[in-house]
């Protein structure tokens, strides 16, 4: 008994915790009197009330109860029933609120005892869910109808089964032109096969990305790109496609244009006759690898590509034999951007190419970069440096858009169309004037037309209009855009036109189909409901009522509850409970109502909160359809899932005035990286990127009424931006001006298309980098030259031409005749085509007549399936100058062997007649001491003397002229100097009626110059002009100009005499060269004059004209400070030797040492004689010598030779040598200061010399 009590008992206590913990309303009823003898705490949590307020009370008296008739209904039932349940039961709590449970009850008996007891739960939150779901489901549905993306759906063998109403307007068809009809009707032929493959793929795997070209209805072509899942029934079987679909026919034509154009410039920039490298260089460093090089670089250097690349600028230019300096080169390269020099690249196998070689510094994708470009000369060598090239100039190429080009001449009143305009115009005059074409616009517009034109021309308003035309040649009625442009120093206006006839029909018949759509929509079969968080309607539209069958009146007097079908009100309740918490954001359901008449009937509700600015909750927006199969309804349900939650794309909609986010896709959730409720809560503008342009609130307003696509920048949580394509289209949506955003990142199609645009861009700068003219032209099919389709900035740059003019022309139009004729054109294209590379000698005529030499490098490649001839013209004015220069180079360097030639003949000369002239004037001035001879032998002595000294002056001059004696020189005032040798001449100008006119400027500065060598430079020029005025007309007039010129001062002597040809002023200044009559004139005078001038680092050059006299110039420098060498005076008294002294004289020739020793003798030295220089070393051995006299040129041994023998076996005798030589030039004497008489000597220098060594000797 005891274990029968406790079992009781323990089950007693698990139903008291069971009845006190359940999560379901309990209410226990004495079934005879109807009192309540038990309620759970969540029943009295539910209803309000106290369990005082409830207990021992009969169940009617409850004011729960009293009130609902239904109540007391349902307890008459349970008299007659055990068992009884109501799935919408409406429950009235103390505060008199209406709640809809779900009410069971049965009877059992304890004992004799009859007891009910009634389970009461709670449907709120199910029913709120169920609304919420039916709401979202008609946004969805909204969504749907109103997408500007196109959606489709095929059966299994690729029928139409659904499409939206974008997918007609882009299409252009009707619904029942479609629905029914197989897929492959609509695609191009050549896309029908692949359909057929791509299809049974597609309905395998379950997904679809791909793109078909289609024909729309006016049989345009587009390309559509589709994205796509299909939809299963339960067993997983196929049973229908679901597809969303985008024109993409803009987006790929625009990548095409962009490969095209990097196709074009890739296949220029391989065509490039010259190695073309490309590397990066920060902070002068050379980068270690090249980013590019075109296919001449491997073929030139023998590597292939990639092994190329890998090599560094600095192994492969800077080597040691290459002929460049990495420094140096790089210190111009900065100082001047782009430098040529000569160089030499190592091929792979180690043979040395020598190049041109030309560095460029530009701007490479935001860094600095080297553009090089080695030209191959081996078979060319360049006789000096080719100059810097001139910078490449960015000149940018008028761009005027259109499809027909015209000009206004506005001097001749005459129009000039292009084949376009006149097409789009139907002109068929050759000529056309203004006027006439003036008239061609409807009336209504032309008043317009001409003040546009007018204020283009006097106040430069720009031109961009739109108007109509009557054509003349077919009446047909076009609409025309044209933008134009005035030009007044040619007095042109010139512009283009473009046909957009068929652009304003098409907007026409957007403006039909968004009527159409919009009349679909007010009489959309779809019901819409908002209902307070109580579940009371509270706005119900016309369509929802007539599904119910009540009037609007009563539908906002009742809830949620007491039309949702009992079974269904649970799950409703549940899932807007979950809406209201922020748990989900939407919920869409099929779901049964109850209609007025009693009646069932199937639903798809979708159902979503709606929110303040502040994102706090207002009511549920539901959206109702009348289902009435459960096929439809899962359909339905696929569609929204496939078009909206798993679509790749993201998917907003926002509040047109605030532009709160209302709704937002799984896609939004994952690109943003904020979950759906946060995106509920916020702005589009708190997706913006803060830097993006802002829609203005027209393009707002338009984009509402006719759907906008345009490209921004957004940005995800966590900060990044990202750019986005956006499709936006307005509805309006239960009340609400809503704007449907369709989004699609476009990160890696941006990627795509600036990696396309960085090649493309890449391959223009250094297509436009090449420092030489390109020009780029195809050939007709008979080999006639077609018109230029390409040229870079150089080659606008050197003819003068721009881009538009350029490409309206032909090569023939810009060569004269070079190697080929210009008649031969097609052998020459043919040449090309054959060779690997045609190079020819041009001449070039610029735009403005200028002609301009250059050497054509012309090569042929395939672009566009068209043979294209690319010619690199290589300016050569400068290396037609530099050769004409190396002639003259030439032509020096065999006059200046001449002039070494006469010089080394004229030393050898003047040495020669120095040594017997030393004995004539030496043993001379020994005699005219003597007191003792007659005078007329005085008188003798002194013409041989004076004979002499003339002689000397003869093989000075040749000595200065073959450079063998240094000047002496101080500084002059150069006009005196001139002045002084007029005067030496001023008898014969006078009586040769030969007028001087002297200019000199004021303030010149002294100049450092020998006296006597400049004097002899003047005379003779003064000699030369008088000769040459004599012979023209036995006068004359000799201008002599001095001025400043910088740091030289310029001299200048120009006469009116005879003048001379070219080919006499070429030779002017060679040796032996004169125009004189035999006997007048030796031919070394200028030669003479030229060897001074050039000694003194100046500059003297002659310019005539035959019969127009001649000018001589010669420039001088300014020398700030020059050291002054001291001359010995020959008069300075001579010291006698305090006591005798013992000198050796060595020279060969015996009159030198005989008149040395006897005027040596004569002042008590002991002198000794050596004839041969090998017998001067035992004589020295043997005698102590307090000086030597040594002749430099000696046979044998030298005497320089000599010396070094001397003072290495006896260094003190270092500082008592005396040289005696006719050359004072020698390095050792200048750079040890070793004492030097020069032959011919006069006695007293003689004397003072040795006087001076042997008083430092004492």
């Amino acid at each position: 008994m005891n274990d029968k009590r406790l079992d009781l008992e323990a089950s007693e206590l698990r139903y008291r915790r069971l009845f006190e913990t359940a999560q379901d309303g309990i209410l226990i009823v004495d079934i005879v009197s109807g009192k309540v003898t038990n309620i759970n705490p969540f029943l009295l949590n539910m209803l309000g009330y106290t369990q005082k307020e409830i207990l021992d009370k009969r169940i009617w008296e409850i004011s729960v109860f009293q009130n609902i008739a239904s109540s007391r209904k349902a307890f008459d039932d349970l008299q007659r029933k055990d068992y009884i349940r109501y799935d919408d039961f409406p429950l009235l709590t103390k505060n008199g609120k209406v709640q809809k449970v779900e009410f069971t009850s049965n009877i059992y008996r304890v004992g004799e005892e009859k007891i009910l007891q009634c389970n009461f739960r709670d449907i709120t939150d199910r029913k709120l869910a169920e609304e919420e779901l039916r709401k979202t489901e008609e946004r969805y549905r909204e969504f749907y109808q109103k997408s500007p993306i196109g959606y489709q759906s095929l059966d299994s063998e690729g029928r139409f089964i659904e499409i939206n109403q974008a997918w007609l307007d882009d299409m252009g068809y009707q619904r029942d032109e479609v629905i029914g009809h197989w897929f492959g009707d609509f695609l191009l032929p050549d896309q029908v096969e692949l359909f057929r493959q791509r299809f049974p793929v597609f309905k395998a795997t379950g997904n679809a990305s791909t793109e078909f070209y289609m024909s729309r209805k006016n049989g345009s072509v587009v390309l559509m790109a589709f994205s796509g899942k299909i939809a299963r029934d339960a067993k997983g079987n196929f049973k229908q496609t679901h597809c969303t679909l985008q024109d993409i026919t803009q987006k790929h034509l625009a990548e095409e244009a962009i490969k095209e154009n990097q196709r074009k410039y890739k296949a220029l920039f391989e065509s490039i006759s010259d190695a073309v490298f490309v590397c990066y260089i920060e902070s002068r460093k050379w980068s270690d690898e090249f980013v590019e090089l075109n296919k001449m670089a491997s073929s030139m250097l023998g590597y292939d590509h990639e092994e190329l690349l890998k090599i560094s600028a600095k192994n492969l230019f800077f080597y040691a034999s290459s002929g460049l300096l990495l420094k140096e080169t790089t210190d111009d390269l900065y100082a001047q951007h782009m430098i040529t020099r000569e160089s030499n690249l190592r091929h792979k196998d180690g043979h040395i190419i020598p190049v041109e070689i030309t560095f460029h510094l530009f701007d490479l994708q935001g860094r600095p970069a080297v553009l090089t470009l080695a030209h191959d000369i081996s078979n060319r060598k360049i006789a000096a440096y080719e100059l810097e090239q001139s910078h490449s100039r960015l000149i940018k190429a008028e761009q005027v858009a259109g499809f027909g080009y015209w000009e206004f001449d506005l001097s001749s009143g005459l129009v000039n169309p292009s084949e376009g305009a006149r097409a789009i115009y139907g002109l068929t005059e050759d000529t056309v004037t203004i006027s006439f074409v003036q008239m061609i616009p409807v009336p209504e517009y032309r008043a317009f037309l001409d003040t546009a034109l007018n204020n283009l021309i006097t106040q430069n308003i720009p031109y961009d209009i739109e108007f109509k035309i009557k054509r003349p040649s077919d009446g047909a009625i076009l609409y025309i855009h044209s933008i134009a442009e005035f030009d007044p120093e040619r007095n042109v206006v010139f512009g283009t036109i473009q046909d957009i006839t068929k652009r304003k029909q098409a907007e026409e018949l957007l403006r039909v189909s968004e009527a159409r759509f919009r009349s679909t929509f007010d009489q959309s079969p779809i019901g819409a409901a908002i209902y307070d968080s109580d579940l009371k309607y509270r706005q119900v539209n016309d369509k929802f009522c007539r599904m119910l069958g009540y009037s609007d009146k009563e539908l906002n007097s009742l809830t949620v509850r007491d039309i949702t079908y009992t079974d269904d009100l649970d799950q409703d309740i549940d899932q807007l409970n979950h809406l209201k918490n922020g748990d989900i954001n939407r919920y869409e359901t099929d779901k049964r109502y109850l209609h007025r008449n009693g009646s069932i009937f199937w639903a798809h509700i979708s159902v979503a909160i709606i929110k303040d600015s502040d994102g706090n909750f207002l009511y549920y927006l539901a959206m109702i359809m009348d289902i009435t199969a459960r096929k439809e309804a899962e359909d339905a349900l696929q569609k929204y899932k496939l078009i909206a939650e798993d679509s790749r794309d993201i998917i907003l909609f926002m509040d047109r005035i605030t532009g709160q986010i209302l709704e937002a896709n799984n896609a939004a959730v994952k690109a943003y990286g904020y979950s759906r409720k946060e995106l509920l809560t916020m702005k589009i503008q708190d997706l913006r990127n803060p830097q993006a342009k802002m829609l203005t609130e027209k393009q707002i307003d338009y984009a509402y009424a006719h759907g906008m696509l345009f490209e921004t920048s957004h940005m995800r949580k966590d900060g990044s931006i990202f750019p986005v394509e956006v499709s936006s289209r307005g509805a309006d949506i239960e009340g609400t001006i809503t704007l449907i955003n369709i989004i699609r990142d476009t990160t890696a199609r941006k990627q795509a298309e600036n990696a396309l645009n960085e090649s493309l861009q890449n391959y223009q700068v250094l297509f436009n980098s090449v420092t030489d003219a390109i020009l780029v032209h195809q050939p007709e099919a008979d080999y006639s030259v077609g018109k230029f389709i390409e040229v870079n900035d150089a080659a606008m740059s050197m003819l003068g031409y721009n881009r538009k003019e350029l490409l309206q022309i032909t090569p023939a139009e810009i060569l004269l005749d070079g190697k080929y004729r210009i008649d031969e054109a097609p052998d020459v294209i043919r040449n090309v085509e054959q060779s690997n590379e045609v190079v020819a000698e041009y001449t070039l005529v610029t735009k403005k007549g200028e002609l301009i030499p250059v050497e054509l490098h012309s090569r042929m490649f395939e672009l566009g399936g068209k043979r294209t001839v690319i010619t690199l013209a290589r300016d050569i004015r400068e290396r037609k100058k530099l050769e004409e220069e190396q002639k003259k180079l030439r032509y020096q360097s065999e006059m200046s062997s001449r002039l070494a030639a006469v010089g080394e003949m004229a030393a050898g000369i003047a040495h020669e007649i120095n040594n017997p002239l030393t004995g004539v004037i030496g043993f001379a001035s020994i005699l005219m001491e003597r007191e003792d001879l007659p005078r007329d032998v005085m008188e003798q002595l002194q013409i041989i003397n004076s004979g002499s000294q003339r002689v000397v002056d003869i093989v000075k001059r040749m000595l200065t002229f073959a450079r063998q004696a240094k000047p002496v020189r101080h500084q002059v005032n150069i006009t005196e100097l001139i002045d002084n040798t007029l005067e030496l001449r001023s008898y014969v100008l006078k009586t040769a009626n030969i007028a001087v006119i002297k200019q000199y400027e004021p303030d010149l500065p002294l100049l450092t110059v020998d006296p006597g060598q400049m004097q002899q430079v003047i005379l003779n020029l003064i000699l030369n002009a008088e000769y040459s005025m004599k012979k023209a007309h036995e006068k004359g007039t000799l201008n002599i100009t001095v001025s400043r010129a910088g740091d030289r001062v310029k001299l200048s002597f120009r006469d009116d005499g005879l003048g001379m040809p070219p080919e006499i002023l070429a030779k002017l200044f060679q040796p032996f060269f004169t125009t004189k009559e035999p006997g007048e004139g030796t031919g070394l005078g200028l030669s003479l004059s030229h060897g001074i001038i050039l000694e003194h680092g100046g500059t003297i050059r002659g310019e005539s004209t035959s019969g127009e006299g001649a000018e001589f110039i010669i420039e001088l420098p300014v020398m700030t400070s020059d050291r002054m060498h001291a001359v010995t005076d020959p008069n300075a008294a001579v010291q006698s030797p305090t006591q005798k002294a013992s000198i050796l004289v060595i020279d060969d020739e015996a009159t030198i040492r005989t008149l040395i020793r006897i005027v040596l003798v004569q002042d008590s030295y002991k002198v000794d004689e050596c004839a041969v220089p090998q017998e001067a070393m035992p004589m020295i051995e043997k005698n102590r010598y307090d000086a030597i006299l040594l002749d430099i040129r000696m046979p044998g041994v030298s005497g320089i030779e000599l010396y070094s023998e001397i003072i290495a076996k006896w260094p003190k005798l270092t500082k008592r040598v005396i040289f005696i030589t006719g050359d004072t030039s020698s390095e050792l004497l200048i750079n040890h200061d070793i004492p030097c008489i020069k032959k011919p000597f006069n006695i007293a220098v003689l004397k003072s010399a040795l006087a001076k060594i042997l008083s430092k000797a004492d």
